[in-house]
């Protein structure tokens, strides 16, 4: 792919990450392995906690690691967080719980958006930087 900048699908991350299907998962690594700036949301990185916790059977910590590794190469780009609050808020919840790496993520893009406060019904939700507000 001689492409300069790739929005990279969960799809992508989770066959890299997995590396599970051997065509998949050395195609995806073409593409992540590459000069080519990698742009990613976190959407995307959300649904690939979730697949990789349910179906690949991946570790909180293990997963949380795999996530950092990935955000702090150069090449890649976080649109809608930043990247730098999205690393610590990820390492913050590997200290806290590694359970709730979503919620990390959640809350970075709420701290990116400069919300005063996430609501939530979700009663363990938890977050380093924005309030979390129970309804």
């Amino acid at each position: 792919m001689n492409a300069k900048r790739v929005f990279c699908d969960s799809s992508v991350l989770i066959r890299y990450f997995a590396e599970d299907d051997p065509p998949r998962s050395f195609a995806a690594a073409g593409v992540v392995d590459s000069d080519a700036t990698l742009v990613v949301s976190t959407a995307a990185l959300l649904e690939v906690v979730h697949v990789m916790r349910g179906t690949h059977g991946s570790t909180n910590p293990d997963l949380g690691a795999a996530l950092i590794g990935f955000l702090t190469r150069d090449n890649v780009e976080l649109v809608d967080a930043d990247q730098g609050a999205t690393v610590a808020a990820i390492r913050w919840s590997l200290r806290v719980s590694a359970r709730r790496i979503p919620d990390a993520i959640i809350a970075a893009a709420a701290e990116y958006a400069r919300c005063d406060a996430i609501a939530t019904f979700d009663e363990h939700m938890t977050s380093p930087s924005v309030p979390v507000r129970l309804l």
